[in-house]
């Protein structure tokens, strides 16, 4: 799955303006095939300069980002536990702490 943010919604306007003129392909951001499309298209044989783009736009490679393992622990339980009933409407809490002042 892609990040949509300014960049890459630049960068897959070009493509789809240079993929238009050059291989008369239409391309749709919302397909849930994007990347197969945008790989199908680089093997029909593009330009250098939509293939640098495309390159630009997909992954090369897997993100490293970090499994979450298990359940957090939260001063140890495991469940974090509501207890706004307990306090009453008067008490302020800040982050979670009870404050007075």
């Amino acid at each position: 799955m892609f990040e949509f943010n300014r960049t890459s919604i630049a960068l897959l306007q070009k493509i789809k303006k240079l993929a238009k003129e050059e291989q008369n392909c239409v391309i749709h951001y919302d397909s849930p095939t994007l990347e197969q499309d945008l790989r199908t298209l680089v093997r029909s044989g593009v330009s250098e300069d939509l293939l640098a783009l495309v390159e630009e736009f997909l992954p090369t490679t897997e993100p490293t980002g970090q499994v979450p393992t298990g359940a957090k622990t939260y001063r140890g339980a495991t469940v974090m536990i509501d207890d706004r009933e307990r306090i009453g409407p008067s008490t302020r809490v800040y982050r979670g702490r009870i404050v007075s002042g």
